[in-house]
């Protein structure tokens, strides 16, 4: 029986690199929300990475996805690390946060600028924002960072949308609640323009790391260093303000939406739906489940970037039978997607687990359980 998986570090398209450049370049001349505020273009920090991710008011789409209810996420996505946890970064964007800026000085925690955490770990400062309002491009939204002022108020940033890429309307789930839209000076991709979510569309209508639940886009962000925090089927995404842990089986529709998730979309499952897919072997072709013939690595598993992956124990099943022995096939998140894990977990799915937890399988193998990463 199988169970393993550490490989190469992401790699970062030529079209993705255009896309967040002109992003950039226009945040400096437009910027967002507080026409005080100069923003300030966003990094590129370590390998691979690609645009970042968002979440109120039922957007979603381009560089990043969108959720209702005024819950998103921080951070653009990151290009997700090897051991040391690198990563690319998407940018935010800057008007005031929610409360403002509290305290001064330090680097965070209790007496720094902010409170911050586990999951934020440097208190925000740029492209700051209230409302999806104060956004002067399309494709924006307004998120929660993860980090609070030290009156306990959420502080929030400007992030891009991170639907799939669309030519048109008809490219999206429907042509009532999705538009096909540029998002800021990017491509145009998939946004939700109505409010709420649904689960089987969760990665057009919620940010990375979030799910949809009842509605809403529910913060299920996992801290981590790098991937060894991470469960499996999960990566290690950096933005400068923040590192969680990102579900690696977005939907998309071109190899260009999976920046930071995996290097390659296709129908890994054969159910009809691509998805986010690593690299098998070397060979430029995407993991499949077709492609894994040894009973004792039945399932494409996710390497520890995401850009690659190779036959084994832990990845997309439709039943039982297309996992390993000890194994059953369980829709671990809300989209309808099903992993094979160990039987005998504590847990079934996300909605079992607390607000920033997933239920996934550890990093080592085993039965999945929630999982916490290095929150205390």
């Amino acid at each position: 029986m199988s169970e393993l998986h550490r490989v190469a570090e992401p790699t970062r398209s030529p079209a993705t690199e255009a896309f967040w450049l002109a992003a950039g370049l226009l945040a400096l001349v437009i910027g967002c929300g507080d026409a005080s505020t100069t923003p300030v273009v966003p990094p590129f920090t370590g390998t691979g990475g690609s645009a970042g991710s968002s979440g109120a008011g039922g957007a979603a789409g381009a560089g990043g996805m969108a959720g209702t209810g005024g819950i998103a996420g921080t951070g653009g996505m990151a290009g997700t690390g090897g051991s040391a946890g690198t990563g690319g970064f998407a940018g935010t964007g800057g008007s005031a946060g929610t409360g403002g800026m509290s305290g001064a000085g330090g680097a965070g925690g209790v007496s720094g600028p902010c409170a911050t955490n586990a999951l934020c770990h440097t208190c925000p400062d740029q492209f700051l924002c209230n409302t999806d309002s104060d956004f002067a491009f399309s494709g924006y939204v307004c998120v929660e960072s993860g980090c609070s002022t030290h009156e306990g108020a959420p502080i929030k940033q400007c992030q891009p949308s991170r639907g799939g890429s669309c030519i048109d309307e008809n490219d999206c789930p429907n042509t009532m609640d999705y538009d096909c839209i540029p998002v800021g000076a990017g491509a145009t991709r998939c946004v939700r323009v109505t409010p709420g979510c649904s689960p089987v569309t969760e990665s057009y209508d919620c940010v990375p790391g979030f799910s949809c639940e009842g509605g809403n886009c529910v913060d299920r962000r996992v801290p981590c260093d790098d991937y060894q925090d991470c469960p499996k089927s999960h990566v290690c995404s950096t933005t400068p303000t923040a590192s969680f842990c990102v579900h690696v089986y977005r939907t998309c529709h071109t190899d260009e939406d999976c920046g930071g998730f995996g290097s390659l979309c296709a129908d890994i499952d054969n159910d009809g739906t691509k998805e986010c897919a690593g690299e098998i072997s070397g060979s430029g072709d995407a993991c499949l489940s077709s492609t894994c013939t040894d009973p004792s690595a039945p399932v494409c598993e996710a390497g520890v970037t995401g850009t690659t992956a190779a036959c084994g124990d832990y990845g997309l099943c439709l039943t039982n039978n297309d996992c390993d022995t000890g194994f059953e096939c369980v829709g671990l998140w809300q989209d309808g997607r099903k992993e094979c894990v160990r039987t005998n977990g504590s847990c079934d799915q996300v909605t079992d687990c607390p607000v920033q937890q997933v239920c996934a399988a550890p990093r080592a193998g085993g039965s999945p359980s929630c999982q916490r990463g290095i929150a205390p």
